[in-house]
């Protein structure tokens, strides 16, 4: 898998404004709920779906890296939204290190091979401190997007 394929330049937000771990979820969702013009009621199926998650455990991998995700009737194909934030973020990371980078991977319910694919895609990506660091240093989506695109 590679995250160029499903990665969309409108799934992009740099920076992210949200400062607590719940506020960075619900506006890694919203992003995508605007930019595909989805319902209040995905939008609440998708909230539910990545918070139930969440609440298994952290998705904060380390390395200022989290990745919530869940899957969910909400959407039809996988999807990525990446935030970056300017600020450090507590979300409970495994490290327990704070959090700039995010990764919001959503998929459709019964999809288990793309969905786990897509994580672990994150995860090597994100295994490189260099890339880490140009991600968080990225001033807008457009930067962010070349990143992956390089």
């Amino acid at each position: 898998m590679n995250l160029v394929d499903i990665l969309d330049r409108q799934l992009i937000k740099v920076p992210l404004v949200a400062t607590d771990k719940v506020s960075v979820i619900d506006e890694l969702i919203d992003v995508l709920i605007d930019a595909k013009h989805l319902s209040p009621q995905q939008r609440e199926g998708i909230v539910d779906a990545v918070r139930k998650r969440e609440a298994l455990g952290s998705t904060g991998i380390g390395h200022g890296v989290a990745i919530p995700h869940a899957k969910t009737d909400a959407v039809k194909q996988i999807r990525l939204v990446v935030g970056v934030s300017r600020i450090p973020i507590d979300f409970d990371a495994v490290d327990k290190e704070p959090v700039r980078i995010f990764f919001l991977v959503l998929a459709p319910l019964g999809e288990s091979g793309p969905h786990v694919e897509t994580l672990a895609a994150i995860a090597r990506t994100c295994t490189s401190q260099v890339f880490r660091r140009l991600l968080e240093q990225s001033k807008s989506a457009d930067q962010v997007y070349q990143l992956f695109m390089e």
